[in-house]
């Protein structure tokens, strides 16, 4: 039943991955602006707290609490799983936000779809035809030049360039991980998978923090920073993957795909229009040719979309 009336009704399913891109993209621009009052660390420590602290409320509101029981096989390698996770990928996104703009960093992560189709080949033994190759030189192509901003012949490890790649390493980072955990993920609920994500994923940042500033993570942050702390964890961390989750479950993954692409579009109108950031030359030929590269990689052979397209 729910199948069928997501199908008859599908815009509430549109608007609520729309919102998911929306605070993904919009993102990267809080923590920029978080950056200006809080350290790296202080910003990871604080949306983790609020991420953890709306993923229990929003299961408890939805009375998910008693239904997120893990196997027993699967206890430890998900609480490990968990404290790592957002812990390593949000730690670089956000010391890499110190030297780079928003709009390099989403555009980076744009590449993501590229990266994962490299890796399941490597690790999945999933098909890599020509298309799928033709992809992801392009799409290192574009990831090269937004990286380098155009000047490969005078690479200098510092300022934009080390924020560039440390963005760049959360991105093949996160690839990776998705990668690895898709039996795990395949196995639980993504409701109860992006639970323990997100609960564990506080533990690492609020002790580190706890351990360099004997305080609350909270304690002392100007207002800013806390605004920035508790978008990032209600908006972009939980909220935003619930959405998705939830349309995963009620359309076609390749229909909820496209919406990611929405991400950098979004991430650089808030940047451009809050930071006042603006897009460079090498980052928006950059950002064609990575774009490209997800065409290549995720377009089907013409036979199969005919197929798939006469079955409905």
């Amino acid at each position: 039943m729910t199948v069928n009336t997501a199908r008859r009704s599908p815009l509430t399913v549109y608007v609520a991955l729309t919102f998911s891109a929306l605070f993904w993209g919009s993102g990267f621009a809080v923590i920029k602006f978080g950056l200006r009052s809080v350290t790296p660390l202080q910003l990871l420590a604080g949306a983790s707290f609020f991420a953890a602290l709306a993923e229990v409320l929003w299961c408890a509101g939805r009375g998910r609490l008693g239904q997120l029981r893990l196997p027993a096989n699967l206890l430890w390698p998900v609480l490990a799983l968990g404290v790592v996770g957002q812990t390593i990928l949000n730690g670089l996104t956000f010391l890499g936000l110190e030297w780079t703009t928003a709009t390099n960093a989403a555009l980076l992560y744009a590449s993501s779809p590229v990266l994962i189709g490299l890796f399941a080949t490597m690790f999945l033994g999933e098909a890599f035809g020509p298309r799928k190759l033709l992809g992801s030189l392009v799409g290192f192509l574009g990831v090269a030049v937004i990286i380098t901003q155009g000047w490969a012949g005078t690479v200098q490890f510092h300022g934009v360039m080390l924020g560039n790649l440390a963005v760049f390493g959360g991105a093949v980072y996160w690839a990776v991980y998705s990668v690895a955990t898709r039996s795990i993920a395949q196995r639980i609920s993504a409701e109860a998978f992006t639970f323990y994500l997100l609960l564990l994923g506080a533990v690492g940042p609020m002790a580190w923090d706890w351990a360099r500033e004997r305080h609350f993570p909270l304690s002392g942050i100007s207002r800013p920073g806390l605004a920035a702390m508790a978008f990032m964890g209600i908006a972009t961390l939980t909220i935003a993957m619930n959405f998705w989750n939830w349309g995963l479950e009620r359309i076609a993954a390749s229909r909820v795909g496209v919406f990611s692409y929405l991400e950098p579009v979004f991430a650089s109108l808030v940047a451009m229009t809050f930071l006042g950031e603006r897009l460079t030359a090498a980052s928006g030929a950059g950002a064609a040719l990575v774009f490209a590269g997800i065409y290549f990689s995720v377009r089907e052979p013409h036979s199969e979309m005919s197929s798939s397209h006469s079955e409905k």
